[in-house]
């Protein structure tokens, strides 16, 4: 049930960690869209999301979650790279640890979405998915053309 989640979410690390491959620590800088966060800032980001939404799906509150974004703020394209797969194998770790009676538990984040933990895990995927995207589209904006395949 959760391989299946897990294989898509494998594509899209791989894809991110060739992707910092291609990049120098100056693209990090670079801001492409007017009021969007730097390429760094949205790579530091993706680095964390299986982490962190683990943690949100387990009920950590808001104030919970600035402290966690604080703590962990990967920023050269190396601690980026090693936050991307450690965070992964965290996500992968805790998941394997549910029975099927667990993964159709239902949690609650701080915002007030509810979901059952398999649904975390998609929501997890389709986060990693949709700022992989936007990414992907900074990069193009700036001259950057990615070699990566975004899907197989």
């Amino acid at each position: 049930m959760i391989q299946s989640a897990f294989k898509h979410i494998d594509m899209a690390v791989t894809s991110l960690v060739h992707l910092c491959d291609q990049l120098s620590e100056q693209d990090l800088a670079l801001t492409p869209i007017e009021g969007k966060r730097p390429v760094g800032e949205l790579l530091s980001h993706l680095s964390v999301i299986c982490r962190a939404d683990v943690h949100i799906s387990e009920g950590a509150s808001e104030e919970e979650m600035a402290l966690f974004y604080e703590e962990n703020q990967p920023n050269s394209l190396s601690e980026i790279r090693e936050a991307l797969i450690a965070n992964q194998m965290y996500l992968y770790h805790r998941y394997r640890q549910f029975n099927t009676e667990e993964l159709l538990q239902v949690t609650d984040s701080y915002w007030g979405a509810s979901y059952s933990r398999l649904e975390w895990l998609l929501e997890i995927m389709g986060h990693v998915y949709h700022h992989r995207g936007q990414l992907h589209t900074m990069l193009t904006l700036t001259g950057i053309e990615p070699k990566v395949a975004l899907f197989e």
